[in-house]
């Protein structure tokens, strides 16, 4: 009797088959194999990107002294020097004391100390302006309260060094362009006039608004304006004379003001606010032609060499990395910190 064909097992197509061992295992491995795997995973990057920033920002901190702070044409300034000119600032105008300058003033103050030094490196020559090295050392002589010849001279320089935290090379760049500015504005000194349009006029410094109205309503009822001033001006300077601040010409008052003051007629009264207060202004009498006293040529000079500076930085590359307002805020803060320290 004939054997009976066994009929051929057809094979279930892998899309049919019934979700058993194969659904729940890859490659032999476990869903929960797969899923801790890829929490590893992004432990390890979620810990890459960790390292990545603290590293980026440790690298930062480390490159920081020797970035740059301020740039003039090719000329760097390095922060770690700026922060040691900004301490310098500082110590000379009031130290750690309350009444210490403050970051919003020094650090624009010595940023334009800086750019103006570079200027006079290089432009200084045109005026035939220089500075020898025996100048220099007689103004740093000066300056650490002995003389050239002193025997003790080295040893007092060192210490100042060692104060300032400068090399020799910058300290004497400093104070070379110190010598410089002082010789630029005794040549400007000799070209002021002998007669420039002036102002006479009086004035009263009161520390609001509502002060001023209550002045201003005084005169307008008659009231005497020296007395006035004797009686409530906070500029002691004018105070004991009025409020009477003499012969003015244009050129020395900062020129903000100086445009308000000299726009009035004679008897003209205006106020003018200031960062202290506010000035009630009494114009007394103009001259286009007024002689200028030798006491008013060093502001007259100091307004000319400001002008020069100005023209020169005209077309410059100037990058200012301590600028208050847009430059690098984490350099400001580094520089800040160590000049304020104590």
């Amino acid at each position: 009797m004939p054997k009976r064909r066994r009929q051929a097992r057809i094979p279930t197509p892998a899309w049919e088959r019934p979700r058993g061992a194969i659904g729940r295992r890859l490659l032999g491995r476990g869903g929960q194999f797969y899923g801790t795997v890829v929490v590893g995973l992004l432990v390890v990057v979620a810990l890459a990107v960790v390292g990545y920033a603290f590293g980026s920002d440790y690298l930062e901190k480390q490159r920081r002294p020797g970035s740059t702070a301020i740039q003039v044409e090719d000329t760097k300034f390095r922060l770690d020097y700026f922060s040691r000119r900004l301490k310098m600032y500082v110590t000379q105008f009031g130290g750690q004391s309350a009444d210490a300058v403050q970051p919003a003033t020094a650090v624009p103050a010595v940023a334009d100390l800086l750019i103006q030094e570079e200027i006079l490196f290089r432009f200084a020559e045109e005026r035939n302006v220089t500075a020898s090295d025996e100048e220099v050392d007689g103004a740093i002589a000066t300056r650490i309260g002995t003389g050239v010849d002193d025997p003790s001279f080295d040893a007092v320089f060192k210490t100042e060094l060692t104060r300032s935290q400068l090399s020799e090379d910058e300290y004497r760049r400093m104070i070379k362009a110190s010598v410089l500015t002082d010789k630029m504005k005794q040549e400007f000194e000799k070209e002021v006039p002998k007669t420039a349009e002036s102002a006479h006029y009086r004035q009263i410094l009161v520390a609001t608004d509502e002060q001023a109205q209550e002045i201003g309503d005084k005169l307008a009822a008659g009231e005497d304006f020296a007395a006035l001033a004797k009686e409530s001006s906070l500029d002691t300077l004018t105070k004991e004379n009025g409020g009477d601040v003499g012969w003015v010409p244009k050129g020395v008052l900062d020129p903000s003001l100086e445009e308000l003051i000299f726009a009035l007629d004679p008897k003209g009264l205006t106020n003018i606010p200031i960062a202290q207060g506010v000035f009630i202004i009494e114009m007394l009498e103009k001259d286009d032609d007024h002689a200028v006293e030798d006491t008013q040529k060093v502001p007259l000079a100091g307004r000319s060499f400001q002008n020069w500076l100005t023209e020169k930085k005209t077309g410059f590359t100037i990058v200012n990395n301590m600028d208050l307002t847009s430059g690098d805020q984490k350099k400001i803060e580094w520089a800040v910190k160590r000049a304020y320290q104590s």
